[in-house]
Parts: structure tokens; C-alpha cells; sequence
């Protein structure tokens, strides 16, 4: 009955499990990777979470003469790895990056080049490839701007910059109010009744618990005292900016850096320059105030310099900057301290064997990662059944979303906490709804996310993946894998062949006929309710049966007649439901 029990091949979970690291008091940790990036300030960063890396972009060496960097790194935790693209952007520093989820790929836009030309061009890195992108509308350039990814909308935020020479190469000077979003494929410009006065160098992040971007300082002119340098805060809720007024606030300042550590459900801001100099203080957000922390150990005072959350890791990870001694390559690490004891998730996606994608539908499974998520750690059994209905609770602890109660298959007591549940039938679909865990007594505070009518995802495990190619899992009758003959070692596999019935497995394909809600164990045929075709590259394969698989909780399965196609390795797998194509791309074997 355990989905995730039968989803094992050789004793190894296809179910993806992250890190998390318990620490006891607040720190920066200087780290010593064998290789980094050259000393440098104004760059990007961003954190790819498909691929559990850092990744870094540009920058300037502060040096006179200029010296502009268009070179790519990742930092996996320990080290940092140059990577070489075939295609990338141009040489340039004050860009700006953030990782667009929904479309699994980090995003860069702007920047200034060699000759201080501010730049408006948009470009997507997939882990190990550049592409620039041709939207239909693109924002004005700038430098110094700032952007952040808004997991509850699903949309890119870029907020303000500045210009100095702009596209036509005309010398000017000027600063941005103006909110702008990426939805994947286009920029559209936002009309907020309020927003932050114009601006650069300022710092923004999401903050996942309050589902908002929040946006800290920067200024309005250069030199001083010809302008203001703010510290204010403000906050971004898709559709407006607030501003906050907490009691305490960091004092004003010019490129802070700053990003949100889930774990600890907090904003953590680094250094900066304010009128007096470079500055090396350590402020939390908390969505009502800031509180300055005193770690024994603190990077040198700075500007120009990085910050992102590494989820795999738990920790907020700085990379360079320029202090008073000059610029640097250095690598620290902020470990905020132990946490309470009440529940905290810091991220849910869709089944990750199965896409992992950041918005779910009603029946579907989940994965919920956090802190003190459970008091043990046990996956569902005969027990926990309810006649064929599977059990809302586990040793106490309970998923509700949308005010519904979701179905739990598996608990983790372990640092790295974990809860994998299938959802609710009927949880409405078209927008954010808020999901909570309860272990025990207690509570974890909403996280938000967004449900579709479906969210499709075919079993496609990493380790299904050969020569950065990802296949589909595939069973021949006889219960052995279609890949090409000895590709993943200890697992029986051999192409298919023209004229076989293969079966494939998904989630998230919706409601079925006869109707089976989520939760049961499913006892008779039945079929997609939604149109639903399988390609085998550009040939339109017969399905034997497409619904909930038989004996099993929230699985779909599809009974595929092997088209037939030319012998290739690498046959194009997709598929579409209710005339909507799949986002996994996805490869097969078929030889004669």
C-alpha cells in the first residue's frame, strides 16, 4: 500500500531527502574551500535547488583599471567549481539573480558592462547551460537593482536600479521606482497603489513564511549628502508594497545583502556602506522587527558582497565583497542556532521522484521537509487503515491544508525532517492555499502554496538519469526496467520493443471514473477523467488503461503500447492531459 516502499530500486529511496545541520549558537564560519573564484565584488548570486549548488555570476574586481568577470562557479557546500558554458552572458557587475522555482532555472537580468553601458538583457542558467531569452517586454537598463523570487505567486520581483549610460550610449544618471515580474517567459510591469521611493543598491529576499518579499535600504543619489540612504523596510505581497515601521531597524546603508534562512524563520542582513564607511553588523527580520545578533565571529566589514540561503545545507553562505583592505574571496557561512521545538517546514514540493514541482494538486503527494516535523520516524501500514481508507494521523502528527486534513504515508523524526502525504480531494484549486503540520500539541506556522487542477509529474528519478539524460521508468511485464542493457548497475533492464505494453507510473493526473477520492486504496478499474495522450518522440502511442493504479493509494498507471519507432537510446517521452503537455522533459529505449 506505501507508494513510497514500492517506489525502491536496490534498497535506495528515489524519494529526495535534504540536510539539515543543528547548530547551538549563532556564527559566521569562514570556510576554506581548495578552489574559489577570484577576489571580486557586485556579483550574483543564487541558489539552484534541482541541482543542490550555488550559483555564481560577474562582478568587478574593484581594481583601476576595471577588470569585469562574465565567469560561472557553483558551490556545493564545501567547494567551488568553475563551470563552462557554450553561451553566457557578457562580462558585467551590479546584475542581479534569483532562482525561478517554477521554472527550475535561475534567472539574471541587467548589470553594467566594462564601460558602465547598464544593460536590460535576460538570460536563464539550467545548472550547467546558459540561454538568453526574447521576452516580449523587457524593463528598462540598469544596474544595482535587486530581485527575488515570490514562491506564492510563482513570479520573479525586481524592484528599482539605477542608470548611468544607457542603451544608446548617452551619458545620464537616474533611479527606478518601478516593480517589474517574470513569469518564465515575459516581464510585466506592476502598478502598485504604494511602492518604495526610487532607489538602488538596496537588498531584497522572500521571506516563505510571511509569503511576502521584503525589500531593506539603499539610495536615491550619489555623492552624498545630494541624496537620502535609506533603512526602511518594506513588503511585497504580489500585488501591492507595505511599508513596515519596527521599532528597531539597522541604520541606513547602500548594498546590504541579505536572504532568508527558512530553518529559523527569519531575515538575516549582512554589512553594507554607510555615510561613515563600510559596515560588518548582523541584523534578523523576523516580519515585524529587526534585532541586531553579536556572533564571536563575523566576516570583515563590507560592500559588493553576496548572500543566499543554501537549503541543502541550512545555511546562508556570503561570497566576496570589497572591505577597507581590499576586495575579497572569501567564503563564510551563518549558522543561526537551535530552534524551538515547534514544528517548521521549510519547503514543500510535489513527489520528487516525480518532478518536484512547487505547486501540487488536489490528490496528489507531497513531500513536506522542516524541523521537528515528527516524533519518530515510521512510514504507514495495515494498521494505520481504516477499513481501505488511509489514516489522517501518524504517532500524532497531522498535515492540514486548505482547512482539510491530508493523508500521511511517512513521518522522519530526523534533523532532516520529513513527511510525505498525499492531499485532499476537494482542496480548491486556482491559488494559494496554506498548509500547516501539527506534531503533538503543537503547530508549525501556514506555509503557503499554490494548487492546480493537476500537477502531472511521470516516476523519473535522478537515479533514471544517464549522460545528464532523464528517463522515464518504464516496466516490461516481467517486472524489469526499459533502459539500454546494464545501464544502471544492479538493476535488470533492456530496451522496449515495438508492439510491447510497457507501464509507466505519475501522480497529480486529477480525478479519475468511477470517482475514487484521495486516500483510499483503489479496488476497481477506472479512468482519467481528463483527455490524456502519451508520445513516443512525434508517434502517438495506444494506452491499455490510464488511471489509479489497482491495490495502491493516489497512483496512476499507464498500460503503454510501445509504438513503432526508429531504434534510438534516447526516444523523446511526453505527454499531454486535458490538452496540456507535461514539464518533465523525458527520455525512453526502443529497439527492434
Amino acid at each position: 500500500m506505501r507508494i513510497t516502499k514500492w517506489l525502491s530500486i536496490s534498497g535506495s529511496t528515489l524519494l529526495y531527502a535534504s540536510t539539515i545541520t543543528a547548530q547551538t549558537a549563532p556564527t559566521w564560519t569562514l570556510q576554506l574551500p581548495q578552489s574559489y573564484p577570484p577576489q571580486r565584488e557586485n556579483h550574483g548570486l543564487a541558489f539552484d535547488s534541482v541541482h543542490s549548488q550555488i550559483a555564481l555570476f560577474g562582478g568587478d574586481n574593484g581594481g583601476s583599471p576595471l577588470s569585469v568577470f562574465n565567469d560561472t562557479w557553483v558551490w556545493d557546500g564545501s567547494n567551488w567549481t568553475e563551470k563552462i558554458s557554450p553561451t553566457g552572458p557578457s562580462a558585467r557587475f551590479n546584475l542581479a539573480m534569483a532562482y525561478d522555482a517554477a521554472q527550475a532555472q535561475v534567472v539574471l537580468f541587467g548589470g553594467a558592462d566594462q564601460n558602465l553601458n547598464s544593460l536590460n538583457d535576460t538570460w536563464v542558467w539550467d545548472g550547467s547551460n546558459w540561454t538568453q531569452e526574447f521576452p516580449q517586454t523587457l524593463p528598462p537598463v540598469r544596474h544595482y537593482h535587486a530581485m527575488a523570487y515570490d514562491s506564492a505567486h510563482q513570479q520573479v520581483v525586481m524592484f528599482g536600479g539605477e542608470i548611468i549610460v544607457d542603451s544608446d550610449g548617452n551619458l545620464t544618471l537616474g533611479w527606478y521606482p518601478d516593480t517589474w515580474v517574470w513569469d518564465g517567459s515575459n516581464w510585466t510591469r506592476k502598478s502598485p497603489q504604494t511602492f518604495p521611493q526610487r532607489r538602488s543598491r538596496h537588498a531584497m529576499t522572500y521571506d516563505s513564511a510571511h509569503q511576502q518579499v521584503v525589500l531593506f535600504g539603499g539610495n536615491n543619489g550619489w555623492p552624498p549628502p545630494n541624496s537620502t540612504w535609506f533603512n526602511d523596510t518594506w513588503v511585497w505581497d504580489g500585488s501591492n508594497w507595505t511599508q513596515k515601521f519596527p521599532q528597531t531597524s539597522p541604520p541606513p546603508r547602500n548594498q546590504p545583502a541579505m536572504a532568508y534562512d527558512p530553518v529559523h524563520c527569519q531575515v538575516v542582513l549582512f554589512g553594507g556602506f554607510d555615510m561613515n564607511g563600510r559596515l560588518a553588523d548582523t541584523w534578523v527580520w523576523d516580519g515585524s522587527n529587526w534585532t541586531e545578533e553579536f556572533p564571536q565571529d563575523s566576516p570583515s566589514a563590507r560592500d559588493g558582497h553576496a548572500v543566499v540561503y543554501d537549503s541543502s545545507h541550512s545555511q546562508v553562505v556570503l561570497f566576496g565583497g570589497e572591505s577597507p583592505a581590499g576586495v575579497n574571496a572569501d567564503t563564510w557561512t551563518w549558522n543561526a542556532g537551535a530552534v524551538a521545538n515547534t514544528p517548521t517546514i521549510t519547503s514543500v514540493v510535489s513527489a520528487s521522484a516525480f518532478g518536484g514541482f512547487t505547486s501540487v494538486a488536489p490528490g496528489s503527494w507531497v513531500e513536506i521537509y522542516g524541523l521537528n516535523l515528527a516524533p519518530d520516524t515510521r512510514e504507514w501500514d495495515g494498521t494505520d487503515f481504516t477499513g481501505n481508507n488511509a489514516p489522517t494521523s501518524l504517532d500524532g502528527v497531522e498535515v492540514a491544508i486548505g482547512g482539510q486534513k491530508a493523508f500521511i504515508d511517512y513521518i522522519s523524526s530526523a534533523a532532516n525532517g520529513q513527511i510525505n502525504a498525499q492531499l485532499p480531494s476537494n482542496i480548491a484549486t486556482g491559488g494559494p492555499l496554506q498548509l500547516t503540520v501539527s506534531n503533538g500539541a503543537t503547530t508549525s506556522a501556514p506555509y503557503n502554496i499554490m494548487v492546480n487542477a493537476t500537477e502531472a509529474g511521470l516516476l523519473a528519478p535522478t537515479t533514471f538519469q544517464l549522460g545528464g539524460n532523464q528517463h522515464v521508468v518504464a516496466q516490461h511485464k516481467d517486472g524489469s526496467y526499459v533502459l539500454p542493457a546494464g545501464a544502471i548497475a544492479g538493476v535488470n533492464s533492456t530496451p522496449a520493443q515495438p508492439g510491447e505494453t510497457v507501464l509507466i507510473y505519475g501522480v497529480g493526473f486529477g480525478p479519475v471514473t468511477p470517482n475514487i477520492p484521495a486516500g483510499e486504496i483503489v479496488t476497481e478499474d477506472n479512468q482519467l477523467s481528463l483527455p490524456f495522450q502519451m508520445m513516443f518522440g512525434q508517434t502517438l502511442a495506444q494506452l491499455k488503461y490510464d488511471g489509479l493504479a489497482p491495490n495502491y493509494v493516489g497512483l496512476y498507471q499507464f498500460d503503454v503500447v510501445v509504438p513503432s519507432v526508429p531504434d534510438n537510446d534516447l526516444v523523446p517521452l511526453t505527454f499531454t492531459l486535458g490538452g496540456a503537455a507535461g514539464m518533465q522533459k523525458l527520455f525512453t529505449t526502443v529497439r527492434q
